[in-house]
């Protein structure tokens, strides 16, 4: 009697519409590996790039609001464009609140050298502090309502290298005002100061206004602005490290040739931020962790636990 060969009959691979927010509940719900979600991801974003019609770019990703810029994201963005080499434009989409300002200036340099004629941002939240250094070595900020731009002053656990020089100036005002209590004051400081730790914060903050100068060598700034005043303004002008600089006030300090207000490159931008920022709220609510996405299309997700309170 002949053997019958019984066909394996496999139960289709179901498929995830990303752009319906509810599957996001079922890719959970289904217990999809990180790598699954991963690639699910990146193709979701490769079509909401295609149905934008926006092209001659090569698209790279900075969303993370939970880790601060540091060498990880230079080096995920330089793996993004380094084999470039001009052959198109950079559009990078920035969502985050700043860093190191070392990692950023070399992000915005790379970008500026790799890119054929045009390094363009999309800011459709926030570019604050070093991610503020980034977006001043761009061509273009495409910019909407509820774009921020912010002083790029550095900070220490949360105190700006400034302070500490504003700080010292102001008990100097109030020994002046009150000598009775110089004594008291001197102590204080002798107690709680190391004077190097005032001059090195002082060369911090130069060098922050130092790379912001490099960065904007050579753009047309209008009136009055030079490339050395809007390096200090943008340093040590503001009182606080928070300030939003709205599209508005970036227009009157690098000019309408650079800021650019809610184009297409600013629509793709914001409708891949509220994709991002879903994902990462829904990360939270079913597995406690975080999300960033930095890099190019294939490879950016990076999945991690949420920080303890």
């Amino acid at each position: 009697m002949a053997e019958v060969e019984i066909e394996e009959v496999t139960e289709e691979e179901k498929t995830y519409n990303l752009g319906n927010f509810s599957e996001y509940i079922e890719i959970f719900k289904n217990e999809l590996s990180d790598e699954k979600i991963k690639l699910l991801l990146s193709q979701h974003l490769e079509k909401m790039i295609e149905d934008s019609g926006i092209t001659g770019y090569e698209i790279v990703f900075l969303y993370d609001e939970n880790e601060s810029i540091s060498t990880f994201h230079s080096n995920r963005i330089y793996q993004a464009v380094k084999d470039l080499d001009k052959k198109k434009n950079i559009l990078m989409v920035i969502q985050s609140s700043g860093g190191q300002i070392e990692p950023a200036y070399l992000i915005s340099k790379t970008c500026k050298r790799l890119c054929k004629k045009k390094f363009v941002i999309s800011i459709p939240r926030r570019a604050k502090s070093a991610a503020t250094l980034i977006s001043l070595g761009a061509n273009e900020l495409h910019m909407g309502l509820l774009s921020e731009l912010g002083p790029i002053d550095p900070q220490f656990n949360g105190f700006p290298a400034s302070g500490l020089a504003n700080a010292m100036e102001k008990i100097a005002e109030m020994a002046c005002r009150f000598p009775g209590s110089s004594d008291l004051f001197a102590k204080y400081l002798t107690d709680n100061l190391d004077i190097k730790d005032l001059g090195y914060f002082e060369r911090i903050n130069e060098s922050a206004a130092q790379y912001a100068e490099r960065l904007l060598k050579g753009k047309k700034l209008p009136e009055p602005w030079s490339e050395e005043s809007l390096s200090n303004h943008l340093t040590n002008h503001y009182k606080d490290h928070g300030f939003v600089i709205d599209s508005d006030e970036a227009t009157s300090l690098l000019g309408k040739p650079m800021v650019k207000e809610n184009t297409e490159e600013y629509e793709l931008g914001n409708k891949v931020y509220e994709f991002l920022d879903f994902l990462d709220l829904a990360y939270g609510i079913f597995r406690e962790k975080n999300i960033s996405y930095v890099g190019g299309l294939e490879d950016g997700l990076k999945v991690f636990d949420k920080p303890e309170n």
